[in-house]
């Protein structure tokens, strides 16, 4: 069977050996189960021709045949792809054992009894169908990745153009009028988020004690001896129990690390009784977090399952507080996430606000119909609707907001939980920091560039569309919205300095200029005061943070050149390099 093609009638068996008993019995039990038997050889230079001629579903390999090397024969049958059950003498060798452990079809031992052959048939054919079906899967998924990508190239290509031109007309022009206007829609829908933002949450329904669901908690690590040990420690002290039990389990795929991760992990499953562990090898892995993740998933015991990074910390209470936003007919929530460094230096601090700002949108999407979505660290969701949903993408850059709009295309609900906290580790690099957030950006894109016709033809509600597109096209327009903020600032400049000279002319009507300037500061200023700082400490990271923000100038270039010059979709973790908690 070289395509995917079921067997429809009698699976046809075909058998190479040189003793005359044997074949007998195959024949015999064959045609017992009432399977086809449809011949055998025992010389090589007949062996693939009558394959050839027969087409059988399944073969039998006698390690007893004579004349022929085993191990050079099983090698040739590969190329017929049909499975191969070894038949095994008396003699026993270095070969033959081989032969056993790199075949996954099974064995027999001589004498051949009837029960079990028939039963290694049907099991050899199964698998085998089931493998082709799964290779053919396969294909499919790639292939329809591949049409995936150049849609994002043909895509990112025109955005990329569109926005270059419509830049150099401002400033050929000195009129900028239009991005006013282009961008009333992005800026109100930021005041929006802001304003409803202020509203209390509503109130969960908690679960009572008996009814609290079984967590499955998923650590993915590649090379993270420095945080993997503290990580699991902080998870495995949650205080979440059942009947005075331990309510969950910790499984950490340790993805082909190369570095001590394996033996640290080791070591802590002697003292961690909640603790399993994964382990992936090359070629399998390294492939994207999205196959790992599915693979704890096929694994995993809960109802409920959350998402963790390696430099993970938190309280205890963690999991008995986010659990409970999961009750009745919620499929999702994400928690809110801070840095534990964020005092090492200024780019730390700014990812804490910026958090902290993303944490304060996120309660304005609950609030709006729990439109929230998964941000990756912190994540915790039904077991149930990450199934019925077709599970993580492996091939998404993001599969954490991939996941979280299949979800709401289906009607689900996602909330947002600002009660418990992640601490994970920020970014104190600029180089590593740029390539973490590519990486970001490159996910939205893709999510806005394929779901997009989704997400207007589904049958959920338009304002819950809205939020969703909103949400996912904030790279596409962050370059036009800081642009606008250099004119702006420009302009003022030129005005300090040379009195009634403007640069580039913004006509708009006064209110929807006002609008498209103080939209981004009502969220940040929210979102900082949630922490309760001093005024001091305020003002500077309000300023500080807002400076922060034209690094999405460069980041737009920087992801539509990856976009437009990759050859795959390849995921790129962040180094985790451990420190101070």
């Amino acid at each position: 069977m070289t395509e995917l093609e079921l067997i429809t009638g009698k699976p046809k068996i075909f058998a190479i050996s040189s003793d005359e008993e044997s074949l007998s019995l195959i024949k015999l039990y064959v045609e017992d189960y009432d399977y086809e038997y449809v011949g055998s050889a025992s010389e090589k230079n007949e062996i693939f021709k009558k394959i050839d001629a027969t087409s059988p579903n399944l073969i039998f390999l006698d390690t007893e045949i004579e004349n022929i090397d085993l191990i050079e024969t099983a090698g040739d049958l590969e190329l017929f792809n049909v499975p191969v059950i070894i038949i095994v003498g008396d003699v026993f060798d270095e070969n033959i054992d081989k032969l056993l452990t790199s075949n996954p079809f099974g064995y027999l031992f001589k004498p051949i009894e009837d029960g079990e052959l028939q039963r290694s048939m049907a099991v050899a054919i199964k698998k085998h169908e089931q493998n082709m079906i799964n290779v053919k899967m396969a294909e499919s998924k790639i292939k329809e990745k591949s049409t995936e990508l150049v849609i994002e190239k043909s895509d990112s290509s025109f955005l990329l153009i569109l926005c270059i031109a419509l830049i150099i007309m401002a400033i050929l022009t000195r009129n900028a009028t239009w991005l006013q206007w282009l961008l009333i829609i992005p800026t109100t829908a930021m005041l929006i988020n802001s304003l409803v933002s202020i509203k209390k949450q509503r109130p969960i329904t908690p679960y009572a004690e008996e009814d609290l669901p079984f967590i499955s908690i998923f650590i993915p690590a590649h090379n993270e001896e420095h945080t993997i040990e503290a990580t699991v420690r902080s998870v495995c002290e949650s205080e979440y129990y059942k009947n005075e039990e331990i309510n969950y389990e910790v499984i950490v795929i340790n993805d082909g690390s190369t570095d001590s991760t394996g033996e640290i992990l080791a070591n802590l499953k002697k003292d961690l009784p909640q603790l399993k562990i994964v382990t992936r090898h090359p070629p399998r892995s390294g492939k994207g977090k999205g196959f790992v993740l599915n693979d704890a998933l096929t694994l995993s015991r809960g109802e409920i399952i959350g998402v963790f990074d390696a430099d993970t910390q938190i309280k205890t209470d963690y999991l008995m507080t986010i659990v409970q936003y999961l009750n009745e007919d919620i499929d999702g929530v994400q928690s809110r996430v801070k840095m534990f460094n964020r005092n090492e230096n200024y780019l730390a601090r700014m990812q804490h606000v910026e958090f902290a700002s993303f944490g304060n949108t996120l309660i304005a999407k609950d609030n709006l119909g729990s439109t929230g979505f998964l941000g990756g660290n912190g994540q915790f969701v039904k077991k149930d609707a990450i199934i019925d949903s077709g599970r993580w993408d492996g091939f998404a850059v993001t599969e954490d907001l991939n996941l979280a709009i299949k979800i709401m295309l289906q009607g689900g609900k996602i909330r947002y939980c600002g009660e418990c906290a992640v601490y994970q580790e920020a970014v104190t690099e600029w180089k590593a920091f740029f390539r973490q957030r590519v990486r970001w950006a490159i996910g939205n894109f893709e999510t806005l560039f394929i779901y997009l016709p989704q997400i207007v033809s589904s049958k959920i509600s338009i304002p819950k569309k809205f939020n969703i597109i909103e949400h996912i096209s904030f790279y596409s327009f962050n370059l036009l919205i800081f642009f606008g903020f250099l004119i702006t600032i420009v302009n003022a400049i030129s005005w300090f300095f040379f009195h009634n000279t403007t640069i580039i002319r913004m006509d708009a009507p006064f209110m929807v200029g006002v609008l498209s300037v103080i939209s981004f500061f009502p969220g940040i200023i929210l979102a900082l005061s949630r922490d309760k700082p001093t005024f001091q400490d305020f003002l500077k990271d309000l300023i500080k943070y807002y400076l922060y923000c034209f690094h999405l100038i460069p980041l737009f270039f920087m992801t539509m050149r990856t976009m437009m010059t990759r050859k795959e979709r390849r995921w790129s973790k962040t180094e985790h390099k451990g420190g101070k908690k």
